[in-house]
């Protein structure tokens, strides 16, 4: 399917999920959130061809609703999941990704503790009783989108610092695998500093949309992290958290920096191929 097709697609199955949970009397309370939702900050639309589209129905009191019955009502299912988070998401033919959360209408408050993501409230809500989900989500929008939240740049540098030293125990003994799966930890805080330095936006997932967002310098650097051996992408991550630090008057605990650099440098040495003229 081509970009045009598949946006087609995408609005037709959005279109027809919407007039569904306004229909369903099961449901008191709907809304739609996700890039779909969203605008970039110039203004044109967050989501593309490849957008997830993400609901939530709140059910009135004494009712059910299995959400892979009333999504299979609605289009062809070819996977149906319920991912780690409990909820469920199914696949389309074509390849289309939905995921639907289903709640009590009791539980609609946790909209007050929801970080806020930059949807606009007119194109969430979907069904509503009184205004109450509208005034919940205007209240929502007015907090600043995706707000630093970070527990302290310091405190995020030695959380980084300290998976970086995991990973590398693990790259040296030799526990390659492990030490890439670690290494995504690493990453994380690199990408929430970078964000932080240059005033970026701080998604939950802080590698979203992390090439419109930052330069293209820190973007090579972190690139850098994801190439060549585990021990070698080691190295890239603790010289990329040793530039950032100053930048953002941190510690950067160069001792600790300084001794890992050199284990990571010493075992490199040895693995690097030898030469022979």
């Amino acid at each position: 399917m081509n970009s045009a097709a598949r946006l087609s697609a995408l609005g037709a199955l959005d279109t027809r999920i919407r007039a569904a949970l306004l229909a369903d009397d099961r449901v008191v309370y709907a809304l739609a959130y996700g890039s779909r939702t969203q605008a970039r900050p110039d203004g044109s639309p967050a989501a593309d061809e490849w957008s997830d589209l993400e609901y939530y129905a709140f059910v009135r009191a004494g009712q059910t609703l299995d959400a892979f019955e009333f999504l299979r009502s609605i289009t062809p299912v070819a996977l149906e999941v319920v991912n780690p988070f409990g909820t469920p998401n199914i696949v389309t033919p074509d390849l289309l990704r939905v995921e639907l959360h289903v709640e009590p209408e009791s539980a609609l408050d946790q909209i007050r503790g929801w970080p806020n993501g930059g949807g606009n409230p007119a194109r969430m809500l979907l069904k509503d009783q009184g205004s109450t989900l509208a005034t919940l989500l205007a209240a929502w929008a007015s907090r600043p989108p995706f707000a630093s939240t970070l527990p302290g740049s310091q405190t995020e540098f030695d959380d980084l610092l300290n998976w970086l030293v995991f990973a590398s125990a693990v790259a040296l003994r030799g526990e390659h695998l492990r030490a890439w799966d670690l290494l995504n930890w690493v990453r994380g805080g690199l990408l929430r500093l970078a964000r932080t330095l240059h005033g970026a936006p701080q998604p939950q997932s802080p590698a979203r949309n992390a090439e419109r967002d930052l330069p293209p310098g820190v973007l090579a650097a972190l690139n850098e992290t994801t190439r060549g051996t585990a021990v070698q992408a080691c190295l890239a991550a603790s010289a990329l958290a040793r530039a950032l630090a100053p930048r953002l008057s941190l510690d950067s605990r160069a001792e600790m920096l300084d001794a890992l650099q050199a284990e990571l440098k010493a075992k490199e040495s040895e693995t690097r191929p030898s030469r022979s003229f």
